[in-house]
């Protein structure tokens, strides 16, 4: 499978990325000491991948469980297709969501949540099934380990 086009990463950018997918947390100081490279050099890269949209911000990923949402849940939605774009809207606004994808097949909408308790899961079916423009919903409770990847390999 062919990989989109792209504008042009040299060697040092991609293992820039690789690294600070792995931790974001990493300083130029670091990077540097790293790559064999200097800092200077480091910095100016990372602000450029920065100015250059390939890198859109650095997060945290916590752990659900320790700050109250041990529960993951993921909706397939149904929607009016007029509608998908407020729908959207909406979904991203909510506090819960983890991720929003549009899909192709039988559903149009994947809707990832973090949930607190079995309740409040019931309450966040509630509120999106009630949305304009929601047609029907699958609800899937997340029932094993939730792996979350930072990244793919920039290669």
């Amino acid at each position: 499978m062919a990989r989109r086009p792209r504008e042009y990463l040299d060697e040092l950018d991609k293992k820039i990325l690789n690294m600070l997918q792995k931790d974001g947390r990493l300083s130029f100081t670091d990077i540097a000491k790293k790559l064999k490279i200097p800092q200077s050099t480091a910095r100016f890269k990372v602000l450029n991948l920065i100015s250059r949209g390939y890198i859109k911000k650095f997060v945290a990923i916590p752990d659900y469980e320790k700050i109250g949402y041990p529960y993951a849940l993921v909706m397939l939605l149904d929607v009016d297709l007029n509608k998908i774009s407020d729908i959207m809207g909406e979904l991203e606004n909510m506090e819960e969501i983890h991720h929003v994808l549009q899909t192709t097949g039988r559903h149009d909408l994947v809707a990832i949540f973090m949930a607190a308790s079995l309740q409040h899961i019931n309450e966040i079916v509630k509120k999106v099934k009630t949305m304009p423009g929601i047609k029907g919903a699958e609800v899937l409770v997340v029932t094993g380990r939730l792996i979350i990847s930072p990244g793919v390999p920039v290669k």
